[in-house]
């Protein structure tokens, strides 16, 4: 029974840091920093934000974690776009449907494990260019060859 209960206990708490990340609208930077220190997992969803911040974005890059998950993001501006590319595990942004060229060239200097966006809808052919050029950018299969 006891074993029984100390599962119970961590699926619970395991949920619950899921539904609290999962559904965050918006993160400042003191929110980011306290989230990055406290979070065990291996992955850190936030698909609930759908706009960031530099410092945020500067502190989410700290993450011990392998993967972290910002697919609620419909558009990113450059300075956010140079601290996400310093993560160094994988990062998902599948929500963008286009970017442009600073953000590409921005982002092409990724060094983590995967940078995803299969999401992207409209790509300008300099753009796709410059993400073709980083092997761990991973693109819609529509725009791989």
């Amino acid at each position: 029974i006891m074993r029984f209960l100390f599962a119970a206990v961590l699926v619970l708490c395991c949920g619950l840091s899921l539904a609290e990340t999962g559904t965050l609208k918006s993160l400042t930077a003191k929110q980011a920093a306290e989230l990055v220190a406290k979070h065990k997992e291996y992955y850190l969803y936030l698909n609930g934000l759908t706009s960031i911040q530099k410092d945020a974005a500067q502190e989410l890059a700290k993450f011990w974690g392998g993967y972290l998950y910002l697919n609620g993001l419909t558009s990113i501006e450059n300075d956010v776009a140079q601290e996400l590319a310093k993560y160094k595990g994988s990062l998902e942004l599948s929500g963008l449907p286009s970017i442009d060229k600073d953000v590409a060239q921005a982002l092409a200097k990724f060094q983590g494990y995967n940078l995803t966006f299969l999401g992207l809808t409209s790509v300008d052919k300099d753009v796709l260019e410059i993400l073709k050029s980083n092997p761990s950018i991973r693109l819609p299969k529509k725009y791989r060859d």
